[in-house]
């Protein structure tokens, strides 16, 4: 089997997608500024005090404050708010919930402690290049940013620079897998389909087999599904609606089909009284959706702010790139604005940098997700 690693860098993100055999199998979104991950150390500072869970919210740089749960105190401390103090990431944030903190650091954890002015992250195991390269072994590991060829070759397997006009995912074919991977339907192959839905509590997964009859569908739901967990980095409760499943040898068949695709990792519950087959993945990290989509009007999932923040910055680059002559700016809703100053002002600096100038923000009235590249003079800076 060839494996393929494709590496898409842009400011304030990194895009990895895996092929196997020319086909996409994994694909990961890493945010390199600002977003909190498990192992790290910060200096935070005590914003609100939360008596009555016991817990505090500390600001430790990332989008919303940590969540320090009273029993990561080590015992006998009393926390003020606008206290420095020093915390270890145990969870990640994700779409509804802040990163989970602590305060009882090892002696090891304890010696990395600086001074400096809150917040302020202290220490990172590796950066996110690093893991990526790590947790993909390629034989071949394809790059559009100069930036990280030495990185790359560093493990071992033959490296590329693409080049040309078109984006890298686009040109190597799997820009459509990709928005699959992002939208709630997906087509199965012959006819029907599979959405999928993310709640607070779990995954929902329903599956409509249009004109193909039952068993058809479900075992090529099987596998489409097996792949969207894959794809989406889905974690925790997983439930899935497959069609009529109320014969025992059916059901044997399709979950056998489904763990054959999906691999042991996770733990596969069976069947409910109602017909549902349960499983549970390991968390490990956001998934996909959690990282770009939030909960907006009517329970809608729309892009946060730092998604389209950080799409618009990429969007910027790739326009600057095919006219390096022309100065370019953006015009965008007032919260992507403010957005291009707090969250994503990291990765707008880095971008500045590699241009050469000031990029030019206005807000204006205008769909959030919607952007302008626009041509900015001289005077403007």
């Amino acid at each position: 089997m060839t494996r393929r690693l494709l590496l898409s860098l842009s400011p304030g993100e990194i895009w990895a997608a895996l092929l196997e055999d020319g086909e996409l199998s994994a694909l990961r979104l890493v945010r390199t500024h600002g977003a909190a991950r498990a192992g790290d150390i910060y200096l935070g500072r005590v914003a609100t005090l939360r008596p009555e869970l016991p817990a505090a919210l500390v600001d430790i740089g990332d989008e919303r404050p940590g969540f320090l749960g009273g029993e990561d105190v080590p015992r006998g401390v009393m926390l003020r708010e606008g206290e420095t103090v020093f915390v270890r990431v145990t969870k990640a944030a994700r779409a509804d919930k802040a990163a989970s903190l602590t305060m009882k650091l090892t002696a090891a954890e304890q010696a990395v402690a600086a001074r400096g002015a809150p917040p302020k992250l202290l220490y990172r195991r590796e950066t996110p290049l690093t893991a990526l390269l790590k947790e993909f072994a390629a034989d071949e590991i394809v790059v559009d940013d100069v930036a990280v060829l030495a990185e790359a070759k560093k493990f071992g397997a033959a490296v590329q620079l693409h080049g040309g006009p078109m984006p890298l995912f686009e040109a190597e074919g799997i820009a459509a897998d990709i928005e699959a991977a992002l939208a709630p339907r997906i087509a199965l192959p012959k006819d029907g389909a599979i959405t999928v839905e993310m709640t607070a509590a779990a995954t929902l997964i329903d599956v409509d087999g249009g004109r193909a009859g039952a068993m058809s569908a479900n075992l090529a739901a099987a596998k489409a599904i097996a792949r969207q967990i894959r794809l989406r980095d889905l974690s925790g409760p997983i439930v899935i609606d497959f069609i009529g499943m109320k014969d025992r040898e059916a059901r044997a068949r399709v979950a056998a089909t489904l763990r054959s695709a999906l691999g042991e990792g996770p733990n596969y519950l069976g069947w409910t009284r109602l017909g549902h087959f349960e499983l549970t993945v390991a968390r490990r990290r956001p998934s996909l959706t959690e990282q770009l989509f939030e909960y907006g009007p009517n329970a809608a999932t729309v892009k946060t702010p730092l998604t389209v923040a950080l799409e618009a910055l990429r969007q910027l680059q790739r326009e600057s790139r095919a006219a390096p002559d022309k100065r370019l700016g953006l015009r965008v809703h007032p919260d992507i604005a403010a957005c291009c100053d707090d969250a994503a002002g990291q990765a707008r600096r880095e971008l500045e940098a590699r241009l050469g100038h000031r990029i030019k923000i206005v807000a204006e009235r205008r769909p959030r997700d919607s952007v302008a590249i626009v041509p900015i003079s001289s005077d403007d800076g």
